[in-house]
């Protein structure tokens, strides 16, 4: 199995390319982190970024009592890259 061990610099890249090409994996592969699969992009994504997001979809939901949509998750997830930036 291929592993790769993320640093912090690919990590701040990684975000800020998904604020970027939004989920575009094959494009943010061929302009900034070739040497990285695209597989290990989700994973990345799924196990870091996604878990906060279902975190603050629930609260939501709970307070709003309705469904959130696709556009509301990307900018939820769009001010989590933000605030981890800062």
């Amino acid at each position: 199995m291929n592993y790769h061990r993320w640093t912090k610099d690919e990590e701040t890249v990684f975000r800020e390319a998904i604020v970027g090409f939004k989920f575009n994996w094959s494009r943010i592969q061929q302009s900034l982190l070739p040497h990285i699969s695209i597989k290990s992009m989700k994973n990345k994504y799924y196990q870091k970024m996604h878990n906060n997001t279902k975190v603050i979809c629930k609260s939501q939901e709970e307070q709003t009592g309705s469904k959130i949509s696709e556009e509301m998750v990307y900018k939820m997830i769009k001010g989590i890259i933000s605030q981890n930036l800062q």
